[in-house]
């Protein structure tokens, strides 16, 4: 081919391009990684995360009695209804906590490849409103994407207990024993972004344990601002929620709470109940750039890994609670669900 020919072809390749735009579906996953957050771990975290598949080989799958199930969780698992199930550690949670390189304890992200996974749900584009008429290189920009980040192991607080009842501390003293309760195997914590139309977001979801915050984008400022706390029933959790959440360059920057992994937007003592009194601890820790690693599925047009139709408890099974089990007052608490789930945190209109 010529060289004339060479810059003709190039020439109209590009204009094809422009005139066309990338496909929705790089543009968007383009934003999910631009806006995937800066998550600054808690100093000295010795909980740290981990690709669900490390997490896997460790656990088999037994059901609502303990009793083994499955040796493992695979794709055969997923035609039956799992969500009376747990994934439980072959060895018990002790042992693996007195082995300092247990799969408990994760991985550093910064000097090992460690995924986010990005779930991403396109929303029906013919719905015009004026939020999202607004059209980025030819497409319709109108999406939400939660960002979900995978912790092996939740470390509790510590509680004061007296004849086995949690109280309250006196002017900060334990008149009992002091005991560390709402330990629990496998932690999922997570973020969301709404777009609507345009190619910043408009809000921000920050999960705080059982609860979190709605943000949304000062798009002149270019940072979050706390707009109202998530309204979640039987919670009794009151946090109070910064009132702003800054950007590095798009990055939303979030601080990961020591052991407990609760998600803030700034860093210090973090108190989100009064009875007890519980906080979490943020700080300058490490800093993982999720966006080197983030596995985005689109839900209803990708395939999906099939752990994630596992509706069960990611972890063990409660035990050691303090007066009545279904109170949920235990040592050791069930795993949390995946990350399908029914609530969601944004919807499409």
């Amino acid at each position: 081919m010529s060289i004339f020919k060479q810059v003709l072809y190039f020439s109209v390749c590009l204009n094809l391009l422009v005139f066309f735009g990338p496909s929705s579906g790089s543009t968007v996953d383009d934003l999910v990684r631009q806006w995937a957050p800066l998550v600054r771990l808690s100093r000295g975290e010795k909980f740290l995360p981990s690709n669900v598949e490390t997490f896997l080989n460790n656990v088999y799958v037994a059901d609502d009695k303990g009793k083994p199930v499955f040796p493992k969780l695979d794709r055969n698992v997923s035609q039956f209804r799992t969500k009376d199930w747990s994934l439980v550690t072959f060895d018990s949670i002790e042992k693996l906590l007195n082995k300092t390189d247990s799969f408990l304890y994760g991985k550093n992200p910064t000097e090992n490849s460690v995924s986010i996974y990005a779930l991403v749900t396109q929303c029906n584009t013919s719905a015009k409103t004026p939020e999202n008429d607004v059209e980025e290189n030819g497409e319709n920009l109108y999406f939400h994407v939660s960002y979900w980040i995978f912790y092996p192991y939740n470390e509790g607080k510590k509680v004061c207990v007296i004849g086995g009842v949690p109280t309250l501390q006196v002017f900060n003293t334990c008149l009992g024993s002091l005991k560390t309760l709402g330990n629990h195997v496998g932690d999922w914590e997570h973020m969301s972004l709404s777009f609507v139309g345009k190619n910043v977001p408009q809000s921000l979801y920050l999960a705080v344990h059982d609860t979190g915050a709605y943000y949304t984008y000062n798009e002149q400022n270019r940072y979050f601002q706390f707009d109202h706390p998530a309204k979640r029933k039987a919670v009794a959790q009151i946090p109070k929620f910064p009132p702003i959440l800054y950007n590095q360059g798009d990055h939303p920057v979030i601080f990961s709470a020591n052991g407990s992994h609760g998600m803030w937007a700034i860093p210090g003592e973090n108190q989100f109940n009064k009875v007890p009194k519980l906080s979490d601890t943020t700080g300058y820790g490490v800093p993982w750039k999720t966006w080197n690693n983030v596995k985005i599925y689109h839900l209803g047009l990708d395939p999906l890994p099939y752990w994630m139709s596992f509706r069960g408890k990611w972890g063990n099974p409660k035990t050691n609670c303090l007066l009545f089990k279904k109170l949920g007052i235990c040592e050791y608490s069930d795993g949390p669900e995946g990350i399908i789930r029914q609530t969601q945190d944004f919807y499409c209109l």
